[in-house]
């Protein structure tokens, strides 16, 4: 019997995806980044609105603070909270396009793992804290920094300390994981890590620039902080030394030498130190962030961190445009 013939049956080709929009890997990185920006800004208006109703309401009812509640504790735990739920949306809408992309969470510089709570006190103690130190004992030599006598005493010293330690813990956590977390993997996987890091350092430092006490070397070294935060995450593979990197510097200005930040000094510090010289050694009114000796230890800490921390394998399957991993193992 001869074998049996079937038609033979076209099937329709899958529909082509517009360039534009799509690539190899589905949507573009810069279309995904807008998708979760316009997500965080349409979240930040309403958080805005909301505190400003509220802000509104104390004011009608003329509440004062009272003598067991001094109004300097006010000013920490109102700035912790605010962190906190800004840490919290940004995590959130990260969840969301982690689902979108099919991806997992851990991409985006946060991985739970047992290493992460080292490399966070190795960054509070060795990268944040001890280089502000280093930083402030060499302004003394140079007769332009004093550190000052105690100024809190008892109870006071532990409260604020800690106070002020998860205060600092919360703005390390927002500001690296929104500059650095899924804002740096996506743009990263676009144009290339280190462009990314170039753009997303000048944003960082834009971002810092409404402060008012803030000048053009504080902004500087606010972006030098972003690359070296940055060169950290090339070599350790997530956010972890930078945040605690970021939560120890902090720390110690605010509350340990009690220096300026950003040209204002906050209640509860223990130091009561003093500046003296030219403003461009000293840093002036600004604090130790707007010394010319700041941008170079921030260059010598990202160098440092680079010499530390040996290249490793990619981590992530995920790569740019380019054909580079955004990131390198934590491993």
């Amino acid at each position: 019997m001869e074998p049996e013939h079937f038609p033979v049956i076209e099937l329709p080709s899958p529909p082509r995806r517009n360039a534009i929009f799509f690539n190899a890997r589905g949507l573009r990185p810069g279309w995904r980044l807008l998708i979760f920006l316009s997500m965080l800004a349409t979240a930040y208006f309403g958080f805005t609105a909301v505190i400003r109703l509220l802000q509104k309401a104390v004011q009608s009812t003329g509440s004062r603070p009272t003598p067991t509640q001094p109004a300097g504790y006010f000013l920490p735990v109102a700035q912790m909270t605010g962190e906190i739920i800004l840490f919290l949306i940004v995590l959130l809408f990260t969840c969301i396009m982690s689902r979108i992309e099919h991806c997992k969470m851990r991409a985006y510089g946060l991985p739970l793992e047992k290493s992460a709570l080292r490399r966070f006190i190795t960054g509070y103690v060795f990268w944040g804290f001890l280089p502000l130190t280093v930083l402030l004992v060499v302004m003394r030599a140079l007769h332009v920094f004093y550190f000052g006598r105690v100024a809190l005493h008892g109870n006071q010293i532990l409260s604020w300390a800690i106070l002020w330690g998860f205060v600092f813990l919360t703005v390390g956590l927002f500001e690296e994981f929104f500059f650095r977390g899924y804002a740096l993997y996506t743009l990263a996987e676009g144009i290339g890590f280190w462009p990314a890091t170039v753009i997303l350092a000048i944003l960082f430092a834009l971002a810092h620039a409404p402060n008012g006490g803030e000048t053009r070397l504080g902004l500087i070294g606010v972006a030098l902080f972003a690359l070296f935060a940055c060169a950290a995450i090339w070599r350790t593979g997530n956010l972890w030394l930078p945040i605690g990197a970021h939560a120890g510097w902090d720390w110690g200005q605010s509350y340990f030498y009690g220096v300026n930040d950003s040209g204002a000094q906050l209640p509860g510090h223990l130091l009561n130190p003093h500046i003296a010289g030219p403003v461009w050694l000293s840093g002036g009114t600004v604090g130790p962030e707007g010394s010319a000796l700041t941008l170079l230890l921030l260059v010598l800490m990202a160098i440092a961190v680079l010499m530390v921390y040996p290249p490793k394998k990619p981590a992530l399957a995920v790569t740019d445009e380019t054909g580079m991993s955004p990131v390198s193992s934590a491993t």
